[in-house]
């Protein structure tokens, strides 16, 4: 590709390219859409070089400089195997990037202990005073945390719209209260005794150390998330991690789950990522996080209660519904699996009981036998005896894992995120039929859908669009950029419509490309392309110098075929290498008197136009052709 000088042409420049390969993008899809409803005749296979960037677009988040070299060298069959064994892999390099996040390695009730507010102090009751100005001790009183999540995503399952607006409500009380909080702790004054009284008052105690801001456990684990993706070595594995906690979405920002998160990725998720289905399942059911996040631990058999002198007869407790209905439909069977709203009561009994011990002191899972309904119960047609206790539960998820209807729900989601929107029947069948034949292994299920003709048909490749977060890691990776995973490579990702852990509804997002194909969206892609390039995002930088060592920055073309080899391996349809050249022979570009950058010019919202100033990256041409190539639609496709 011809590469000519250019120069920074303002604010105005860069909102026109964003719009042209905004545009290019938006269409690019709409025409894939249609040949996927419509498909071509048989095309032609992948090339070989093909093969190993579909392989790393799709079982990692986006290659790095080196990778499509090391695929090459020990071949695409050998390099799933080692994807599909993670613990053959280190986990030295990325473990030392997160040494400094303390809350990942806490224990659930210690994180609660040392990030919740402190209760006000209960003070004793002083004799009577002969003073009238002596005043009773102030309350303290703790300032509520910020959200970190950023903006509140919409509703978009209507099926899902009462639980949605508890939520909706619970999170805009949270912001409410945070708003109207004082900026500062006020201490209690000391109570003295007053001179002739009988009895001194005793004074105040002192008010306990002010607690640790709550925000951080929700950020540590969103930056470790992060860190994860663009520096483990264990890609595929991240990359289910990922999978699973979007299929068992909990938000982080409901109440007391901000606490309870941190275990749920440790301890939850990650051990079961590509083991076994029903093992993931059961980790789920008995997670306080989940119990808490759909409400299951205030689920308990109806308790009636006499009449007192003070009060009327009445009920305790009842049924909670939440945890049932979104296992069957969001978790297991799936919307058309073949349960009924009877199924659904049944399953809640079943699950009556299972609770959380102390969620705002401890965190813990906890069965008690009192809330339980011992009672028996038909589940999609299985009967369950009477006084099983938490066997009851265990029965059900017996049940759920081993049904048709799972592993067909399973293998279509699976086949959804690793070959195309619209999944060919034949690798579903396929891949429903090792999910049951192998007991339901993960990973057994995976190397059937990865393997496959399908995966390698020329009619998948770029065919998935990739999320914000996939986005954002993988073009981290393409520059091997030095990140700590902040705020602002954060708050980049909520501004492109995925906060980490931030999605209020119990579905997740979802992983369809029309999710995340807007004009607005394309732009806030291409702005985070700018800032990064640029070297605008505070924590994170890259090396110019670096990535085009043996390669003559005066050489253009060579510069040029660098960074399309290190972005989109080479590949760039006729229309993106038309709006490059276009772009790189306009007469702002080409004008070789055009001023130096600005670092204050065309600044991004939330970007920083002083950070990493002094170290921006090689000449403006150069920044500017990482910015149209990170912007492009085949990098947004993998």
């Amino acid at each position: 590709m011809k590469a000519v000088k250019f120069h920074r042409a303002g604010a105005g420049f860069f909102r026109s390219l964003a719009f042209s390969l905004s545009c290019l993008l938006v269409f690019g899809q709409l025409i894939a859409f249609a040949g996927q409803r419509n498909p071509k005749p048989k095309s032609p296979a992948l090339s070989d070089d093909q093969r190993i960037a579909h392989v790393l677009s799709r079982l990692t988040f986006g290659a790095r400089p080196g990778d499509f070299e090391r695929v090459k060298a020990m071949g695409v069959d050998a390099f799933i195997n080692q994807q599909l064994d993670p613990d053959s892999l280190d986990a030295g390099a990325v473990s030392a990037r997160l040494r400094g996040l303390q809350t990942l390695r806490m224990a659930t009730p210690v994180i609660i202990e040392q990030y919740t507010p402190p209760k006000p102090s209960v003070m004793p009751s002083p004799v009577p005073a002969r003073s009238p100005d002596n005043a009773p001790a102030q309350k303290l009183i703790a300032e509520n945390p910020p959200n970190p999540l950023g903006q509140t995503p919409q509703i978009a399952n209507p099926n899902m719209s009462t639980m949605a607006s508890e939520m909706q409500m619970d999170a805009k009380k949270e912001e409410e209260g945070r708003m109207s909080a004082p900026s500062e702790t006020r201490k209690a004054p000391d109570m003295m005794a007053t001179p002739g009284d009988l009895q001194t008052i005793p004074s105040a105690p002192k008010p306990m150390p002010a607690p640790k801001n709550p925000q951080m456990i929700v950020t540590e684990l969103q930056r470790a998330k992060l860190l994860r993706a663009v520096y483990s070595e264990r890609q595929l594995y991240e990359v289910m991690v990922d999978f699973w906690e979007n299929h068992f979405n909990i938000f982080a920002n409901k109440d007391d789950d901000r606490y309870l998160l941190t275990g749920y990725d440790r301890e939850t998720i990650r051990p079961f990522a590509v083991g076994r289905f029903r093992d993931l399942l059961g980790a789920t059911a008995h997670s306080p996080a989940m119990l808490f996040y759909l409400d299951n631990w205030r689920s308990s058999v109806p308790r009636p209660y006499a009449a007192t002198k003070t009060k009327p007869a009445g009920i305790d407790g009842g049924l909670n519904e939440n945890y049932a209905r979104e296992l069957m439909e969001l978790h297991t069977l799936g919307v058309d699996g073949g349960y009924t709203q009877k199924d659904v009561l049944e399953v809640a009994r079943c699950f009556t009981g299972w609770t959380i011990q102390k969620p705002n002191e401890q965190g813990l899972f906890l069965y008690r036998p009192g809330l339980h309904d011992d009672g028996e119960k038909i589940v999609l047609g299985h009967r369950i005896l009477p006084s099983g206790g938490p066997a009851d539960g265990e029965r059900v998820l017996d049940i759920l894992a081993t049904h048709p209807a799972t592993a067909r729900f399973i293998a279509t989601k699976l086949a959804r995120r690793f070959i195309s929107d619209e999944p060919p029947k034949s690798i579903i069948d396929r891949a429903a039929a090792v999910f049951l034949k192998t007991d339901g292994s993960i990973r057994e299920t995976l190397r059937a859908i990865v393997t496959s003709p399908e995966f390698f048909s020329n009619t998948v490749y770029r065919a998935k669009m990739r999320s914000p977060f996939e986005y954002v890691a993988a073009a981290m990776r393409a520059l091997n950029a030095e990140t700590d995973g902040d705020r602002p490579v954060l708050d980049a990702i909520g501004r492109m419509g995925q906060p980490v852990f931030g999605r209020i509804t119990p579905d997740g997002y979802a992983d369809r490309s029309d999710q995340w194909l807007s004009s607005g969206a394309m732009i806030a892609r291409f702005n985070f392309a700018s800032a990064l390039a640029t070297n605008r995002l505070k924590g994170t930088k890259i090396d110019v110098a670096r990535l085009l060592s043996g390669v003559d920055e005066a050489k253009k073309d060579s510069v040029a075929a660098k960074f399309v080899r290190l972005t989109v391996s080479g590949d760039l349809s006729k229309g993106t290498r038309a709006v490059l050249e276009k772009t790189l022979q306009s007469d702002a570009a080409a004008n070789p008197a055009a001023p130096a950058p600005n670092p204050g010019a065309n600044v991004a919202v939330g970007y920083d136009a002083r950070a990493n100033v002094k170290s921006a990256p090689g000449a403006p041409y150069i920044t500017e052709l990482v910015t149209l190539l990170i912007g492009s639609p085949e990098f947004q496709q993998r």
